[in-house]
């Protein structure tokens, strides 16, 4: 008994609970045993307790109507006793049930002294999700997601004006026990850190350096303190600093944010990885620490954070090792003549985990590339060896459909909108999605300009290009209950059944709004600026986009870890109650997008 009261501690909304009521429930509770096709709670009967489901499974039904599915951790009952109402519904057990017992009485005495305990059982299922992603995060480096800068963790800076000798600063900044200089210019402020300092030592006489103004870096980058501690982190690892000025919104200066005292509230391994990327001179490096990046995923999933944040880090990352391997791969002369892009859930930096590679060059008009196939081979080897599978579809630099000239890229763009089928609309999708990473980005800037332009000549494309979120069924259906394909069983594929059709969705309205961006949460935001859709559709369809990726990522990080092939498939039997009913909740909501995107494009009339 004492064993499985433990284990109910550990599951909401017991855990809002202290000691004292938990030996409430412990001191009154009992464990009782229910045969397949026991009726717990009849329809118009008030229970006389809140069960927990140990084992076991039970039906919620409305005369002929299956209305939910309840097995273990489950709780049910609690709303009818709060609200002293009988039940609307049938309870029956259709799998052997063990359960708690938890007296009316008592789970009243326990709403009355615990309103957070109470509230639970009318939460929304958004807010249960919200609830046990709370729990997992507590005393963890993730509660930083929605942490602000605190001035606890600043530190000190010593200002000086441009022309202060540099030995002179050196001394102020030695008194000041501070761990930067900041440069005061007519404008804006300059920054002088160690390894400003450095190269003062080693090149003052051949440079004549004598004031700080000669070796600061300026202008500089900062941030103002009602940053989040996560944006933070992103801008340290994308501009490679560490050390960041801070700021008030009267443009006072607070303090010096040092990336070691940052990695205090967030530990992983994404500076690690930034530091060896940046210093990588060969290969072998930036293979390490492409490899670390994995590593890093896992432990800021475990901690509870959103996936959409994850993958803008990831992202970051993966711009930085693409250009070293841009430029330790690629002929000096092909850097000065193309540009690499990444195409697909790259390009929308939307790829967590390595799945596939999705990659184009884009060649300047009258270069020609020498070696083409062995150079493209190579660079697609390199991505072998840092575990990135090679895309079955070929969208690869070493397919010359994804490597050619910029007119040749025109001439396919014309073809797709002139000429669509579903191969070539798939093309563009795919190319719609692409950022440019390492190279001459002028050339991919004006390729994305040219579909604009295509698209808003010959208007009619956009319905045929939309079509596609017709392409897969919803795995959810009727009564809301899932359904699986043949050889899945109690599996759903996320992407086919749900991520695709929101996913292309909003890349339709995204190419008819002429939005640039390509990331799909920046892509619902700038719907919702422009009017398109409101604040609260526009939030609905972000939470559903955060709990398909959040489920799918960790469904793939545990394929990973037992060393299973990744896929898109769910296991349901994996998923608890309420990780169910969140899910359906999403895929509620990627059906009602679809329905508005295919009544927005007339998708009915397309044959």
């Amino acid at each position: 008994m004492i064993a499985l009261l433990d284990n109910l501690k550990t599951h909401l909304p017991f855990t809002l609970l202290d000691i004292a009521l938990l030996r409430e429930i412990e001191t009154t509770a009992q464990i009782a045993y229910y045969p397949d096709e026991s009726v717990l709670i009849k329809r118009e009967q008030l229970p006389t307790s809140l069960f927990y489901i140990i084992k076991g499974t039970l039906e919620a039904r409305e005369e002929d109507t299956l209305i939910d599915v309840y097995h273990h951790d489950d709780t049910f009952g609690g709303i009818e006793l709060i609200e002293n109402q009988p039940s609307t519904y049938q309870y029956i057990v259709t799998e052997e049930l063990i359960c708690y017992e938890i007296p009316s009485e008592t789970f009243l005495k326990i709403c009355n002294k615990n309103q957070e305990f109470k509230a639970y059982f009318f939460s929304s299922i958004i807010e249960r999700m919200e609830m046990l992603k709370s729990k997992k995060e507590h005393g963890s480096v993730a509660d930083m997601m929605v942490s602000r800068i605190d001035n606890t963790v600043l530190n000190p800076a010593t200002i000086v004006s441009a022309k202060t000798p540099i030995i002179d600063a050196l001394r102020l900044m030695e008194s000041d026990n501070s761990v930067a200089v900041l440069v005061e210019n007519s404008d804006g402020y300059g920054i002088v850190t160690d390894t400003n300092f450095r190269h003062f030592i080693l090149h003052k006489d051949e440079e004549n350096l004598q004031t700080i103004d000669q070796i600061q870096t300026h202008p500089i980058i900062s941030i103002d303190d009602d940053n989040l501690m996560f944006n933070v982190l992103l801008i340290m690892t994308e501009h490679s600093i560490k050390h960041l000025p801070v700021f008030d919104s009267h443009k006072k200066f607070l303090g010096i944010l040092e990336l070691v005292d940052l990695l205090s509230f967030f530990s992983n391994q994404s500076h690690l990885i930034t530091v060896q990327m940046d210093g990588a001179q060969d290969l072998e490096t930036v293979i390490s620490a492409g490899k670390r990046v994995s590593q890093m995923i896992g432990a800021l999933h475990s901690k509870g954070v959103k996936s959409r944040y994850i993958a803008k880090l990831v992202a970051e990352i993966k711009k930085k090792m693409y250009g070293k391997l841009f430029s330790l791969v690629l002929p000096i002369e092909w850097q000065k003549n193309s540009t690499l892009a990444l195409l697909g859930s790259e390009g929308r930096e939307e790829q967590i985990l390595r799945t596939d590679q999705d990659n184009a060059l884009i060649f300047a008009d009258g270069f020609k590339p020498q070696n083409q196939a062995e150079v493209t081979e190579n660079f697609i080897k390199v991505l072998d060896e840092i575990g990135f599978p090679r895309c079955e579809g070929n969208i690869m630099i070493i397919n010359p459909k994804w490597c050619k000239s910029f007119s040749e890229y025109k001439k396919d763009i014309h073809e797709w909108v002139e000429h669509p089928n579903p191969d070539k609309l798939m093309d563009m999708a795919i190319f719609f999605d692409s950022m440019p990473v390492a190279g001459v980005a002028q050339l991919h800037h004006d390729l994305q300009s040219y579909i604009f332009n295509q698209v808003n000549n010959h208007t009619t494309i956009l319905t045929h290009f939309a079509r596609a979120i017709e392409n897969f069924d919803s795995p959810l259906g009727i009564f809301s209950q899932f359904t699986t394909d043949k050889g899945h069983q109690n599996e759903i594929d996320i992407k086919k059944g749900a991520l695709f059709a929101l996913v292309h969705g909003v890349r339709s309205l995204a190419l008819e709004h002429n939005i640039e961006k390509t990331n799909t949460t920046l892509r619902i935001k700038a719907l919702n600026d422009i009017g398109y859709m409101s604040k609260d559709d526009a939030q609905d369809i972000l939470e559903a986009l955060e709990v398909i990726n959040r489920l799918r990522l960790h469904a793939q990080l545990d394929k990973l870890e037992k060393g299973k092939k990744m896929d898109n498939y769910i296991s349901l039997t994996s998923l608890s109650k309420l990780e169910k009913d969140v899910l359906k909740e999403a895929l509620k909501t990627v059906e009602k997008f679809k329905k508005r995107v295919s009544y927005h494009f007339h998708l009915s009339s397309v044959s």
